[in-house]
């Protein structure tokens, strides 16, 4: 399963040559993705996280867990995703809403 969040990237020079804006838009037009697959990515990453969170717990209220530590972060990571999934969710109903509201 491919992880939602990644890892910051170091910051690059700025470079103002034309010829590397060309290049960048052209990049930029054909690795779009669309709003379906980012959601469902949110969705599918948790759901895997959820369900890592609720195995453990169970673990931990049947007394099998040693590590609490992790069972407390991969809560907040599912909270986390859970959050992230929301905020998605609202932010594409909004832009939809906006969208269909334009006149023509």
């Amino acid at each position: 399963m491919a992880s939602f969040f990644t890892s910051m990237q170091p910051i690059q020079k700025m470079n103002f040559s034309p010829e590397k804006a060309v290049q960048t838009t052209a990049a930029d037009t054909t690795a779009s993705i669309p709003f379906a697959d980012v959601l469902q990515n949110a969705v599918n990453e948790y759901s895997g996280l959820q369900q890592t969170a609720d195995a453990e717990s169970q673990q931990l209220a049947l007394g099998n867990a040693d590590n609490l530590a992790q069972i407390t972060i991969d809560s907040l990571k599912a909270r986390a995703a859970l959050q992230t999934t929301v905020q998605l969710t609202s932010r594409i109903v909004g832009a939809y809403k906006e969208i269909m509201q334009m006149q023509v």
